[in-house]
């Protein structure tokens, strides 16, 4: 009986991994110099950033700077928690980069197509971006509420 109950498990076990590994990851690639989409961090050693990737309606200051006032000056917002979301935050801890030296057979979406579909991610997202010789990084982020 117990041999049932393990084959029974194993099986189980094999099938979630097959149908978890089939389910596509998306890989972002950000334009470092596009200012009214992203803001990023990046330590020193590269084994640590954070990627945010303004919702359209905040993507410039005024509009952030806008929405921050209208919090404090909104007696039921100002006596929440936090501010509004001005963003998509996706972090790096202590794992560094891929270096690519093409994006061939790469498929990846820009922060339009990100936008276009909702801001959907998944566990975990990819951030490529490319650095001043030509070659680009590619991040393993994380999402965090």
């Amino acid at each position: 009986m117990s041999v049932k109950i393990t084959l029974l498990l194993l099986s189980f076990c094999c099938i979630s991994f097959a149908q978890e590994s089939k389910q596509q990851k998306i890989t972002i690639f950000l334009d470092f110099n596009d200012k009214l989409s992203v803001e990023y961090s990046i330590n020193k050693d590269t084994t640590s950033t954070s990627f945010g990737i303004f919702f359209e309606k905040y993507q410039t200051k005024e509009a952030r700077d806008k929405a921050t006032k209208d919090h404090y000056n909104d007696i039921r917002d100002r006596n929440s928690a936090g501010l509004p979301d001005f963003s998509v935050n996706l972090y790096v801890f202590s794992l560094k980069p891929e270096k690519l030296n093409s994006l061939d057979c790469i498929d990846y979406i820009t922060v339009k197509q990100f936008r276009e579909n909702n801001y959907k991610t998944t566990s975990p997202t990819y951030i490529i971006h490319k650095l001043k010789d030509g070659t680009y990084l590619k991040w393993k982020t994380f999402t965090m509420n």
